[in-house]
């Protein structure tokens, strides 16, 4: 082994971070749990009201955020270690949505549709005649 192997074999740094790895590793299989279930109640709301919690929305919007702070970690593109040793991050503010949904009724089958008229002009080759409708 060279120098350099060995004393990254010896490095404290080095073992403490393969237990940090270790545990959020599975804190991250416990954050897709928790994203699995967000997604079937929001799911089931917007079933059933025509919109999700806003509060849970606001909360996924967190928790996004910190799967992507737990995928820099794991992955070597960060040291910063994430919640529980770091700091929660902020909920997203949520959008309110000012949508309107308008619901159509069905058209009274007793009322006839209106008619519209038309007026046809006659075509020809000469652009002078082809000014206005036909008229004789």
């Amino acid at each position: 082994m060279t120098d350099d192997v060995k004393t990254h074999v010896k490095s404290k740094s080095t073992w403490t971070r393969l237990i940090y790895l270790i545990l959020y590793g599975i804190i991250y299989r416990v954050a897709e749990i928790v994203l699995l279930v967000i997604t079937i109640v929001q799911f089931l709301k917007s079933l059933l009201t025509g919109s999700p919690f806003t509060r849970l929305q606001s909360f996924g919007g967190a928790l996004a955020e910190y799967n992507k702070q737990l995928v820099a970690f794991l992955s070597y593109q960060s040291d910063e270690r994430p919640f529980p040793v770091g700091p929660w991050p902020p909920e997203p503010e949520v959008e309110k949505s000012d949508e309107v949904i308008i619901v159509a009724e069905k058209a009274d089958e007793t009322t006839a549709p209106k008619k519209t008229t038309t007026t046809r002009t006659k075509k020809t080759d000469d652009p002078k005649k082809d000014s206005g409708p036909e008229t004789s």
